[in-house]
């Protein structure tokens, strides 16, 4: 997709040619832009002076007459969960359902039914529904309609921890089995990290895509999160005992919450800054089990503290400290160091 839409006081600058295989998260902070380039690729902006293009096909361009939003191959969800007011839940899933004449993916009825649990949801209306119910309805027409692509608009931000934790991954096998690629908006990092296999940056107007997922971390204060660091681990076992998982982080052992174990044996982690430790020598009978040894890469200050790079497992963590603690301890850039990392805060792919 190649231009610029401008309204009233907001601009967005789009060139991005990406071949999305699999899941593409667009990550950015409120008001970034991110819906927008949805509405555009949906052909919900016919008039934008954009070329939009999908598989060969150009769907919108200059001198061109835009591809209206039902005869584009691709079934969007907006964060709102619209639906039409005057049918049922049944009535919108049976609309979709019925939709012919274009080429994709039809998931079954059954199948989304079942996994979204909405069974009990069927008979009621939109307004009998609350937010994350009618979000789910609302997912479950778009798997429902013939597809080439999905357009994801935080699906499912209005739900419950629960809901979430469990349809995040299912949206990812169906991506898989199906070959069908997904666009997925989002502002959360733990969310884009559970689900993308890569990831497009709004900021100031502009979208581009990120070199790497490991990048977001740098979109981690504009998310609220503050600065931290993405790493990859690997499955270990589940200790059903304390309800801790055991990842290899290079030669380290990390222990994280809950059972957060996938096929593939990899485990993403976001690790805030503000939740890592540092010391020097040996540290005995604390209460913060992960202890990762590494080496001081960087320093630099940040507000009223200071940030470390710390190199470890292969990878890198970052580390909020006070200027007082690298004076203490010393700390340089070549200085070997042990992070603390507190289990409890680390936040893996699973939300």
């Amino acid at each position: 997709m190649q231009g610029a839409i401008e309204r009233g006081g907001f601009a967005l600058q789009a060139d991005v040619d990406v071949d999305v295989d699999g899941v593409a998260a667009v990550v950015g902070a409120s008001g970034s832009g991110k819906t927008t380039l949805l509405r555009l690729i949906g052909g919900f902006e016919p008039a934008a002076p954009v070329r939009v293009e999908v598989d060969g096909e150009c769907w919108q361009g200059p001198g061109r007459r835009s591809v209206p939003p039902h005869a584009r191959a691709v079934a969007t969800v907006f964060q709102e969960g619209r639906l039409f007011p005057h049918l049922t839940a049944a009535g919108n899933l049976a609309f979709a359902a019925r939709r012919r004449g274009r080429r994709g993916t039809r998931l079954g009825m059954d199948e989304v039914v079942r996994f979204l649990d909405l069974a009990p949801l069927l008979p009621r209306l939109p307004h009998q529904l609350s937010g994350g119910q009618r979000q789910r309805v609302a997912l479950a027409r778009a798997l429902l309609v013939p597809a080439r692509l999905w357009l994801l608009d935080e699906p499912v931000s209005a739900l419950d921890a629960t809901s979430r934790r469990d349809i995040a991954p299912y949206l990812r096998r169906l991506c898989e089995r199906h070959a069908v690629p997904i666009v997925y908006v989002s502002h959360s990092l733990p969310e884009v990290l559970a689900l993308a296999d890569q990831a497009l940056l709004a900021a100031e107007g502009r979208i581009a895509p990120a070199p790497t997922l490991t990048a977001l971390a740098d979109m981690a204060a504009p998310l609220g999160d503050g600065p931290g660091a993405v790493v990859s681990c690997r499955f270990k076992r589940f200790d059903s005992r304390y309800r801790l998982s055991e990842l290899a982080f290079g030669d380290a052992a990390l222990f994280v919450p809950g059972n957060v174990g996938t096929a593939s044996g990899e485990v993403r982690l976001h690790i805030p800054a503000r939740d890592v430790s540092l010391a020097v020598g040996p540290v005995d009978r604390v209460s913060i089990l992960n202890r990762v040894a590494g080496t001081v890469e960087a320093l630099w200050e940040q507000d009223d503290a200071v940030l470390a790079r710390v190199a470890c497992g292969g990878q890198h963590l970052l580390a909020r400290v006070t200027r007082r603690s690298v004076d203490e301890l010393g700390l340089t850039a070549g200085k070997p160091v042990l992070a603390l990392v507190k289990s409890a805060s680390v936040r893996t792919g699973g939300f």
